[in-house]
């Protein structure tokens, strides 16, 4: 399927490698510049996509993948959801899902099967009988009644019923988020790339702290606490307007598209870019988005 990577393994990539070699990862980087929102998040989200098709297409049946599966008892709730959106969006069917979740069902299901036969009332009432006649021996019966005599406890049902490992879908695009923030940090001392991101919407907030803590250049810090400056100083203009064109007495003023779309980007900026699927939301920020570059282009003449 073009557009999709064939395997599901993550390598750990070099960082060490010259700030002016642009590879791949740069790339996807420079395409996320020319979308709305955060790049990191959208590049977050088409590797979600990625990895869940993949998963659904090609890993359903794999050893491995299954038995990352098990030990994480399913992907996490964000991420199940997602799969089973995924599957129906592609193929309007829950098969894949449901092999998977057959497969935990069942191993959950013999593990309270197990605890429910150790705990049958007749066994629990054999256990209470005959712990008391030993308990009626003596010390040594006392002894013998807890060596012998012992209840099972929940807290083996929890421990097999309860996962020993995170989501395998957070864990893998946790490390593609990573290695985008560590490149972005890492070419932002290139002048073209630069330009490239002055020209998105940059990082959302929490994006922002990670790549600020990912690189101890002066000059890469200045760089990117200037344009959050720049772009948050506009929203807070756009915003203001927002809000005080909502007044009675300012109701027959008309909203820009930036003034339209100011709540919702100040959301975006301080908690990320909305992980659901949003045409109406996509829509505006990209009308918002169209009428900044014309705006941008429109001072660059006037210059």
């Amino acid at each position: 399927m073009p557009g999709y990577e064939p395997s599901l393994q993550w390598q750990e990539p070099d960082r060490n490698q010259g700030s002016n070699n642009m590879g791949l990862t740069e790339l996807w980087l420079k395409l996320a510049f020319q979308k709305p929102g955060c790049p990191i998040c959208r590049l977050r989200q088409e590797s979600e996509d990625r990895y869940l098709f993949n998963l659904l297409y090609e890993h359903v049946t794999d050893g491995i993948t299954r038995m990352h599966l098990v030990h994480a008892m399913g992907l996490c709730s964000e991420h199940s959801w997602m799969l089973q959106a995924t599957e129906f969006r592609h193929w309007h069917d829950g098969l894949g899902v449901g092999i998977i979740y057959e497969d935990l069902t069942e191993r959950v299901l013999q593990s309270l099967y197990q605890y429910q036969a150790s705990n049958s009332p007749s066994r629990i009432s054999k256990r209470k009988a005959l712990r008391q006649r030993l308990e009626h021996m003596g010390w040594f019966g006392r002894w013998l009644a807890q060596q012998l005599v012992r209840e099972v406890p929940v807290e083996s049902l929890l421990q097999q019923i309860s996962p020993v490992d995170s989501c395998p879908a957070c864990r893998i695009i946790e490390a593609l988020e990573d290695n985008y923030l560590h490149s972005l940090v890492r070419q932002a001392t290139v002048p073209e790339f630069r330009s490239w991101y002055a020209a998105s919407d940059g990082l959302c907030l929490p994006h922002l702290r990670r790549a600020l803590a990912y690189t101890k250049d002066e000059e890469v810090v200045r760089f990117l606490v200037e344009e959050a400056a720049r772009r948050l100083g506009q929203l807070r203009v756009h915003l203001q307007e927002y809000v005080r064109k909502h007044a009675w007495d300012n109701r027959h003023e008309s909203k820009t598209s930036l003034e339209q779309s100011s709540w919702i980007r100040a959301v975006a900026f301080f908690a990320g870019e909305c992980r659901e699927e949003r045409e109406d939301v996509d829509q505006l920020r990209q009308k918002a988005l169209d009428n900044y570059h014309k705006q941008a282009v429109m001072s660059s003449h006037e210059q």
